[in-house]
């Protein structure tokens, strides 16, 4: 899986969020025209009492989802708040609005509190393409399970653009969910991954399960570790019937080796 996540992939984040969440998309940051140069000057950003600021530049390698996932937003509500189309097509430059007034575009339909107008400056996160996090300690990540017993057929290689782990399979496999969390995406907006899933966990991770051929939770479900979330397929972009498994923290990929045990 390449980028999901929020969505924002593996995104809405989650990923998608992820995937986001590689991916988790919501579309990749496109390369077409660039909506700033460097040396006009961009919106005035504030930021909420959350931390949120009200304006994000992309930069090269964001997605929609990802963006989402960083900031605990709904991918949906950036969309339409910034008109984008039904591929989510965002550009290197762009300033997506993130909030306006008091209202926040929340995961969880809370909005946030009016923007604290103290802190006029903002300096941008780091971008998964500058900071790739392909490896993570399992610090505080006890309980996550393998999402299915199948035989492993690859593991991570951002070399090849392998953001994740395949597990082999049959349509109608059982999928289970790695950890405890809140479903942040389900559904198939991402053609790359077909029908995905995305779960948020505690301590910013994110987990994304794509290529399914059924879905059985909905976006902003609780489940727990364990749980059948999804009957494994082969949608999307691939050819071969199994699960492609990824792991997010704070929007970037890892290896999800480090939180599952070899």
């Amino acid at each position: 899986m390449k980028k999901i996540i929020a969505g924002s992939h593996l995104v809405k984040a989650a990923l998608i969020g992820t995937m986001a969440v590689a991916t988790l998309s919501v579309v990749g940051c496109a390369t077409k025209p660039t909506y700033q140069s460097a040396n006009q000057a961009g919106p005035k950003i504030i930021t909420n009492a959350q931390g949120v600021p009200n304006y994000h530049r992309v930069q090269r390698g964001d997605t929609v989802s990802q963006i989402a996932a960083r900031y605990r937003l709904n991918y949906r509500q950036i969309g339409a708040m910034n008109n984008l189309d039904s591929k989510y097509t965002i550009y290197s430059g762009q300033w997506l609005k993130l909030w306006q007034g008091n209202v926040a575009t929340t995961a969880s339909n809370n909005s946030y509190s009016a923007p604290v107008q103290t802190q006029p400056t903002y300096t941008p996160p780091v971008t998964q393409s500058q900071t790739p996090a392909y490896e993570a300690t399992a610090n505080s990540t006890s309980g996550y399970d393998y999402p299915t017993r199948n035989p492993v057929t690859r593991n991570i290689d951002p070399a090849t653009g392998n953001m994740g782990m395949w597990f082999a399979g049959k349509v109608g496999d059982p999928v289970l969910a790695s950890q405890s969390g809140t479903v942040l995406y389900s559904g198939n907006g991402l053609p790359e991954y077909g029908n995905l899933i995305m779960i948020r966990h505690s301590d910013n991770y994110i987990t994304a399960y794509a290529h399914n051929s059924q879905l059985l939770v909905q976006e902003g479900d609780t489940v727990q570790r364990g749980q059948r979330i999804a009957s494994m397929g082969s949608s999307g972009q691939t050819n071969e019937v199994g699960l492609e498994f990824q792991v997010r923290l704070n929007g970037n990929p890892i290896d999800p080796r480090s939180v599952l045990g070899r």
